[in-house]
């Protein structure tokens, strides 16, 4: 939904609100003008600079993240799947971007939160994904009190990976 009416307009199927933001799924239904809008912000903020791995993640958006007042696109979740090493099943390979003007506290985790309970109910048409797995791509998540938040949400800390990255699991 765009646009200043946005804020007062029922919550649609599947939609939660946060502190003035609206996160709506659209996974495997997302429209061209939504991925549209995705690949903009992201190229705006620099965020994706490789227009043809932002068309691929553009397509494996989960949740649009809009500031509820203005409709603004504020930011996305998207997970690609990927075969687990240990057995190879299928896992959602979770990434999160979140303009830096809407970065705010607790939006993360709520945005992380939604995008895995929507995936767990989520059934796939061409896949049955074993859970949803995070590579901390920003350091800050690496400190000692984020730790234990994730932990207490229900994530499983797995590690590090090559890059010297945390790794977290949450299974279905």
């Amino acid at each position: 939904m765009i646009g200043a009416d946005a804020a007062a307009a029922p919550l649609g199927a599947g939609e939660a609100a946060f502190r003035g933001y609206r996160l709506t799924p659209v996974y495997l239904c997302i429209t061209d003008a939504e991925r549209a809008e995705v690949i903009a912000m992201w190229r705006d903020a620099n965020a994706l600079r490789n227009l043809d791995v932002a068309e691929q993640r553009s397509r494996e958006v989960v949740l649009l993240v809009r500031h509820a007042a203005s409709g603004v696109l504020a930011g996305v979740s998207t997970v690609g799947l990927k075969p687990r090493p240990a057995d190879g099943r299928l896992l959602y390979h979770y990434r999160m971007f979140v303009r830096p003007e809407h970065r705010q506290p607790h939006l993360m985790r709520a945005v992380t939160n939604a995008t895995r309970d929507y995936l767990r109910d989520f059934r796939h048409p061409d896949a049955e994904p074993a859970g949803m797995l995070i590579v901390t791509e920003n350091r800050k998540l690496m400190r000692p009190g984020l730790k234990r938040l994730l932990g207490r949400h229900g994530y499983e800390y797995r590690g590090r990976e090559r890059r010297g990255l945390d790794v977290w699991l949450v299974r279905f």
